[in-house]
């Protein structure tokens, strides 16, 4: 490889990585927050579940326009836009006198978030071999939860020094600076560069036409949803507790502050760290496969809810820092979702197929935000403490239990995902058995 083009990667990676961080942080947030904006508004846990709830339906109504518009606006542009949209939301939603302000400045955020990892990715198409890009997007989760980190701990303690709206005012400014980065810094090709193609046959920029032209075949392609139903399921669930209801279980079941709740939900991300580069090379790399190890991530991560579900079997206090950090280990199995969907779809329609990704997933994502929030009112026995709804045991398993169910129906769609052997199998017939047929759509 070119030495120029090898440094050049490096870069590529780390700024849309930094701007991917805060993304992950603006998705993680309410989880801190949880108990004062139940306060400051006045709400309850359904009505948190319904603001927590408007990342994802922005990330199901924009998942495919992301796509186009990366396809289109190009990559870096994309990223840039983004990230303005995310700090203006944050400082909206810092300095909203009313929960309907407060709506309003996570919906603006939500928008500008939707972009984010799709523009990464189409990047990473781009400056990466196809047979690298388990590996990349295993990365981009990694760096995606450090953003998770920094909205637990660190961002607990800022909470506790100067507020919570202030908290997110300085975070929105810090956002909106990063904007400027991928404008000045990268570029969408490395052709663009004066640096030799990665991929000398990929894709050109399409046309608007034949952006939307190749809808349809993705969304068609039975191939296309064992995986992202199977990500789904693991998002969602996941989500639903380390971004919504993880720090106010641990502080009504375990008795725990808030910052050391935070910390102990942070662990979750970093299994994911730990996990999400490791699932892509050991897909990548060792095994050259993409079912067996999606499979095999899904079906411990379904075991993880067993003790938050089923009475009686709660960790100890004592176990909950590593049961934590296997949990969100065995979910970086989901980071296998994008390179799954693309192998089976058009590789000249990388951003539509990897957008559409994130319609199905945040769909289950909103939904379980919002079933989650339901279960547990319906189960409150109206006890409160410093205008905190405190909910009974009862409450929280009825609401894991519907986790546990959603990510046992994730295995049996990773069980369905097509084994590509991480080549593209585009246009070769599918086998009954699910494997990749040799020969045509191999390279």
């Amino acid at each position: 490889m070119d030495p120029r083009l090898r440094r050049a990667r490096w870069l590529v990676l780390a700024v849309p990585s930094l701007i991917y961080v805060f993304s992950y942080f603006h998705r993680i947030a309410p989880a801190v927050v949880a108990g004062d904006l139940m306060r400051a508004f006045e709400i309850s846990a359904a009505s948190l579940g319904t603001l927590a709830a408007i990342y994802p339906y922005v990330f199901v109504a924009m998942a495919l326009v992301a796509g186009s518009l990366t396809d289109t606006l190009g990559a870096r542009r994309t990223l840039a836009l983004g990230a303005a949209g995310m700090g203006v939301g944050a400082i909206v939603f810092g300095l909203a006198p009313g929960f309907p302000v407060a709506v309003a400045g996570r919906l603006v955020v939500s928008l500008g978030a939707s972009v984010i990892l799709i523009a990464f990715l189409a990047l990473a198409a781009d400056w990466f071999r196809p047979d690298e890009f388990a590996t990349v997007s295993g990365f981009t989760q990694t760096v995606g939860n450090v953003g998770g980190l920094v909205a637990a701990s660190p961002l607990a303690l800022l909470v506790e020094a100067i507020g919570w709206w202030q908290s997110f005012v300085v975070i929105g400014v810090v956002t909106l600076a990063l904007g400027t980065l991928p404008l000045v810094a990268i570029h969408d090709r490395p052709e663009a560069a004066g640096l030799p193609a990665v991929d000398p046959g990929h894709r050109r920029a399409p046309t608007l036409r034949e952006v939307i032209g190749g809808v349809p075949p993705v969304i068609g392609n039975r191939r296309t949803w064992p995986p992202v139903l199977a990500a789904g399921a693991v998002y969602a669930t996941l989500i639903a507790f380390q971004g919504l209801w993880g720090v106010p279980y641990l502080a009504q079941r375990y008795d725990v502050a808030r910052v050391g709740a935070a910390t102990l939900v942070s662990l979750i991300a970093v299994g994911l760290i730990v996990g999400a580069p490791l699932v892509g090379l050991v897909s990548d790399r060792w095994l050259g496969r993409r079912r067996a190890p999606f499979l095999v991530s899904a079906a411990c991560y379904a075991l993880c809810w067993l003790p938050l579900a089923v009475p009686g079997l709660e960790p100890p206090a004592s176990l909950l820092a590593p049961f934590f950090f296997l949990m969100g280990f065995f979910a970086s199995g989901l980071v296998l979702v994008w390179s799954c969907v693309r192998e089976v779809n058009d590789p000249a329609r990388v951003g539509i197929a990897v957008g559409f990704c994130n319609a199905p997933i945040f769909l289950l994502f909103a939904l379980m935000q919002w079933l989650t929030g339901a279960m547990l009112d319906a189960r409150w026995e109206g006890a409160t403490a410093a205008g905190t709804r405190l909910y009974p045991a009862g409450a929280w398993h009825a609401a894991f239990g519907a986790c546990l169910a959603l990510a046992a129906a994730g295995v049996v769609a990773a069980a369905l995902v097509t084994e590509t052997r991480c080549r593209s199998v585009w246009g070769a017939p599918a086998r009954a058995s699910g494997d990749a047929v040799r020969g045509r759509g191999r390279r």
